[in-house]
């Protein structure tokens, strides 16, 4: 019998058979696991300069690992060391000064405690003559001339020992002053208050200048790796310039793009399966985007051309070495 005697309606069955079959395994295709592309990225952290000047030191090379607190680059200083030896050389100025004001007021004191001293013996001598010639002139062995001369040399001696007891007093107040400083009322009105003042003033700016020279020292602000340089040894830079960029070590992700259809597969905080060379890992969605795209042309395939997905990223766990920009395989249930 010829190929050409079969009848038609022995061949309809064998092709429905097929649709069946076919239909069948598409859908068992379409239940399996989706096989996307996807690409590892860090987080990025910029370290960036506060201040301006040329770069002396570099201590980081693309692709290094740093860990926190690690010299990225050192700027020149030689300015603010000398405004810093400065301000420190007028604060000695000043120190020194007031511990001369405060020496000379201790002997002030002193000179004063002498005078009065004195004066006091004056006062006592002169009032004990008085008192001798006082019983001569009762007797009549002087005449009053000699007794009123004597009397007046006693009321001398008592004003000389008034007005030094009163400078005495005066010398022990300034000194106390100048020993307890802003407690006196009228601390402005003091040469000593206002030289306070200045060493107040000077030794805030030495502290400012101590905290800028710090400063000069950009310090990595996370662990990771150096993803890129944007200055070398001998550039200048401006404050608020990115000298380098970091990608943080225990926060790397893997973005993939699924098609829109199989959105309802995905979930926050899902763990997904992702292959690199011939390791297995396990990552968390973390970030499901709110709107739909075409699938960029570095990860589309031939699934994937000229189709809506939305972007998806993967929180990869810690420890992972895996490089920013190195491609996997995401495995989607």
């Amino acid at each position: 019998m010829n190929k050409k005697d079969i009848p038609v309606k022995k061949i309809a069955p064998i092709f429905v058979l097929l649709t069946i079959i076919i239909l069948i395994l598409f859908n068992l295709f379409r239940g399996s696991n989706l096989k996307l592309q996807g690409i590892v990225e860090g987080t990025i952290y910029s370290q960036i300069s506060e201040v301006s000047g040329k770069i002396i030191e570099m201590n980081i090379q693309l692709g290094s690992p740093v860990k926190t607190g690690d010299l990225i680059a050192r700027i020149d200083t030689i300015n603010q060391r000398y405004t810093l030896e400065q301000l420190q050389i007028a604060l000695e100025k000043i120190q020194l000064m007031s511990q001369e004001e405060l020496i000379r007021a201790r002997s002030s004191v002193s000179i004063a405690e002498a005078n009065y001293r004195s004066a006091q013996a004056s006062f006592v001598q002169a009032r004990s003559n008085t008192a001798s010639l006082e019983q001569m002139f009762e007797i009549g062995g002087i005449a009053r001339n000699d007794l009123d001369s004597a009397k007046h040399r006693e009321t001398l001696a008592a004003q000389a020992q008034e007005a030094a007891l009163s400078q005495l007093q005066t010398a022990r107040a300034h000194y106390s002053f100048l020993q307890s400083g802003s407690d006196n009322k009228n601390i402005a009105q003091t040469g000593f208050a206002l030289a306070e003042i200045d060493i107040r003033d000077i030794e805030s700016r030495i502290n400012q200048m101590h905290d800028m020279l710090e400063k000069y020292e950009i310090r990595a602000n996370c662990d990771g790796i150096v993803v890129s340089i944007n200055y070398n040894l001998g550039s200048m830079v401006n404050m608020g310039y990115t000298i380098a960029d970091i990608s943080a070590e225990n926060e790397k992700f893997v973005v993939f793009y699924l098609p829109n259809e199989h959105i309802n597969k995905i979930s926050y905080g899902q763990k997904i399966t992702i292959k690199s060379d011939s390791e297995e890992i396990q990552g968390e969605v973390r970030y499901i985007d709110v709107r739909s795209q075409y699938t960029p042309k570095d990860m589309q395939t031939s699934a994937m051309k000229n189709r809506f997905s939305v972007k998806i990223k993967l929180l990869l766990p810690s420890g992972i070495e895996l490089i920013p920009g190195g491609k996997v395989e995401v495995f989607v249930r």
